[in-house]
């Protein structure tokens, strides 16, 4: 909610890049359906729709411009919306920082005196450029992914009701699993941030107090501190990689189970004759689609996670209060501009 007001003065930018999801994943889920009806076709099976079944020829001719369609509509729209969400996020973070600088050079000497200026500089570049990301590769991408399961969630019921529960089924153990990832990528980000923070302070330090520094001989005492100080950033960074990694290993996995399901199921189906090749092989390529958008989801869920954790840490500075105030030109800020409770 700290981003909303920076997010509403791009509002039709957003607005835009929004509606051109539902294209593009109407496109994405469709073309499952369309291929699943040229191995109808060409088998002449039961599934084919009608229209199409009437002329085979040219069913065909129109099942191939259909695809093409699909594809165009795709890699247009998607590069398009992905180049409006972008600039959207760097707006953003031009915005914060510059908000962010205004309220930092407006604080007592104090607050510079209890605190690093290496922590300063982490939090107002590596911090902030991190929350940009929140909205054009994060939020945006997010409702992308959601909404793009969805509608192949919608195709699949409407092709075949029963193998498309045995995958939504499946979305559940997987959702329980990236939430409990992320949560521990977020504990393990917010810590990381910590020690680069630290670890910047004590590089800020050292450069502007060299003098001292070398005047009391503390260059290899001053070393060691900054290894170990580096030891431990290198440390935590290895715990978010590790559930990074946990997430994307576990729905590979699972994706791989969901295609296994499928072959089993729908292979039995067919003995039995309930099911057709056609729609066998859509369901395949609907078990790819469907899990396409969640690991997209869960990266960019990670991206969500530091974010928060930036948030966080940017919340501090703008939440620091500042004692001298010029009446005739009130304080502006983020925490004073908008008030978030």
């Amino acid at each position: 909610m700290r981003l909303v007001p920076y997010a509403v003065n791009y509002q039709k930018l957003l607005g835009t890049s929004v509606l051109l999801l539902i294209p593009v994943a109407v496109a994405n889920a469709i073309q499952p359906v369309i291929i699943g009806q040229v191995i109808s076709l060409v088998r002449k099976e039961p599934s084919t729709y009608e229209f199409l079944s009437s002329n085979p020829q040219q069913g065909l001719y129109i099942l191939q411009i259909m695809l093409l369609i699909t594809v165009v509509i795709r890699l247009v729209l998607s590069g398009f919306q992905g180049f409006l969400v972008q600039k959207v996020g760097q707006k953003i973070t031009a915005d914060i920082r510059k908000d962010l600088f205004h309220h930092v050079t407006s604080l007592a000497v104090r607050f510079f005196d209890q605190t690093p200026v290496g922590k300063l500089i982490t939090r107002l570049t590596s911090d902030v450029e991190v929350l940009g990301d929140v909205f054009s590769t994060g939020a945006i991408g997010i409702l992308s992914d959601i909404f793009s399961t969805l509608v192949i969630l919608g195709f699949m019921f409407y092709t075949q009701w029963q193998l498309a529960l045995l995958l939504l089924f499946l979305l559940f153990p997987v959702s329980a699993l990236i939430t409990y990832f992320q949560q521990q990528f977020r504990q393990a980000n917010y810590k990381a941030r910590e020690e680069l923070s630290m670890l910047n302070s004590q590089l800020q330090e050292n450069i502007t107090g060299i003098n001292v520094v070398q005047l009391f001989r503390r260059e290899k005492f001053n070393a060691q501190l900054f290894a170990k100080t580096n030891h431990r950033y290198v440390k935590q960074v290895d715990i978010t990689i590790f559930h990074d990694s946990a997430v994307s290993a576990t729905l590979e996995w699972i994706a791989l189970v969901a295609i296994a399901g499928v072959l089993w199921i729908g292979g039995w189906l067919i003995l039995q004759e309930q099911l057709t090749i056609g729609i066998l092989s859509s369901f395949v390529l609907f078990a790819q689609r469907l899990f396409q958008p969640l690991r997209q989801f869960a990266e960019k869920f990670t991206i969500i996670q530091a974010g928060f954790t930036a948030i966080e840490r940017v919340t501090d500075i703008l939440d620091e209060p500042i004692e001298i105030r010029d009446k005739a030109n009130p304080s502006y800020s983020l925490s004073n501009n908008y008030e978030f409770g």
